[in-house]
């Protein structure tokens, strides 16, 4: 299964800044050692399916380890995760085992979930069978998520901005206005790349509608290929998941095929058609019909 931009946006805002996974690990009472520098390690655990065997995010903290200035202290798995899939709960315990026997320290599990009815399913013990041998995962929902109004802190930690204004962006205006002014202060190129995540995660919601107006005020423009790849992939994400809605509210019930297809279709106009035949048909095979 492809990875949704979404998924991959929270993933790239934790690899840009590892240290905030430490934050809010501390934030949700896990003793984390005093460290001396942060670093991406390989997500791959040593396995070949990049999708089943390997972790979004992979960390690792380091300092004085003995004679080692540079020892290992900790390791951090981050899992982004949108929807409620059972098959996780296996294999996460095999990320971070693996993670912890390839460095030889402890490791602590850290579960992003852009929605909190999944942080809430999510946060149920795993127990794996042996006597004492259950693991607690660490979720983060919106709810654990700061709510941001200070562009000042924004400027600071850019991530931790885009972070709060998904969560929190489309109810608060004082989040999306903080989210501009701080990225303003930022160099251009990163910013612009911020800017094209916010929308993103922010898509057919009020926040979208306020970022957009704010950036229309700007003396330069935030766009770049990849926002814009950003944002049409995310209408299209969107008007997707209204046919599948539409077909479902009708009584008619998509088959895996049906749903992988309506799912995989970025052509909005197409989109457009099915939505509307979506509307009126009998059958889910009529959305498909030329």
């Amino acid at each position: 299964m492809a990875i949704s931009p979404e998924h991959q946006i929270y993933s790239e805002l934790f690899a840009d800044a590892p240290d905030m996974a430490v934050g809010f690990l501390r934030d949700l009472g896990v003793e984390v050692p005093v460290y001396d520098r942060s670093e991406l390690t390989s997500c791959d655990l040593g396995h070949v399916d990049p999708v089943e065997r390997r972790s979004d995010v992979a960390i690792l903290l380091r300092g004085k380890v003995g004679d080692d200035p540079f020892g290992t202290l900790m390791g951090i798995v981050v899992e982004v995760q949108r929807d409620e899939k059972e098959r996780k709960r296996f294999t996460w315990p095999e990320y971070v085992a693996a993670l912890r026997s390839k460095n030889e320290c402890p490791v602590a599990l850290l579960v992003i979930c852009p929605r909190q009815h999944v942080a809430d399913w999510y946060s149920r013990p795993i127990s794996l069978g042996h006597p004492g041998f259950v693991l607690n995962p660490i979720v983060l929902g919106p709810e654990r998520i700061p709510v941001i109004t200070d562009p000042g802190e924004v400027g600071r930690f850019p991530t931790l901005g885009v972070l709060s204004a998904a969560a929190h962006g489309p109810a608060d205006p004082e989040v999306i206005r903080a989210l501009h002014s701080g990225l303003d202060s930022i160099d251009q190129e990163t910013a612009t790349k911020y800017i094209g995540y916010a929308l993103h995660l922010l898509t057919d919601s009020n926040g979208q509608r306020a970022l957009e107006e704010l950036m229309m005020t700007d003396t330069y423009e935030y766009t770049s290929a990849w926002t814009e790849s950003l944002r049409a992939e995310g209408r299209a994400e969107a008007k997707s998941e209204s046919v599948l809605r539409v077909l479902e509210a009708r009584g008619m019930s998509p088959d895996a095929a049906a749903r992988e297809r309506i799912g995989a279709c970025r052509d909005l106009e197409r989109l457009d058609v099915w939505f509307d035949r979506a509307l009126s048909v009998d059958s889910v095979d009529g959305v498909f019909r030329d």
